[in-house]
């Protein structure tokens, strides 16, 4: 003797629970579609700091660094007192600023 038990589930409920599904499926597909997007794009302050790089690595390092030299030669030639350290420190000194992405990329592997 078996009997069957009939369950009877109304259709706005049904309704209901796929909906309710459906967003929460819309939902996880948009969550994990997000950081992919977010991904493929790059900062908005990458470009302005590349910028900046290139400019104290390039024109404004080479003018300073020629000024300088200039300054540093002028003491140089007339004998003032720790010239030649002040030589040392400009040539190093214009080293650094003008090379001064390769220095961190040697430092830091950057």
């Amino acid at each position: 003797m078996s009997r069957r038990i009939r369950i009877v589930i109304p259709s706005q409920t049904v309704q209901s629970v796929r909906s309710w599904v459906r967003s929460r499926f819309l939902f996880i597909g948009v969550l994990l579609l997000l950081p992919v997007a977010a991904h493929a794009q790059s900062s908005p302050f990458d470009s302005g700091f590349t910028n900046l790089q290139t400019l104290f690595t390039g024109t404004i390092a080479k003018a300073a660094s020629l000024i300088a030299i200039v300054i540093g030669g002028y003491g140089f030639a007339h004998g003032e007192p720790g010239a030649k350290k002040a030589l040392a420190g400009v040539a190093a000194g214009t080293g650094i600023a003008v090379m001064a992405a390769n220095v961190l990329s040697w430092l830091w592997g950057a």
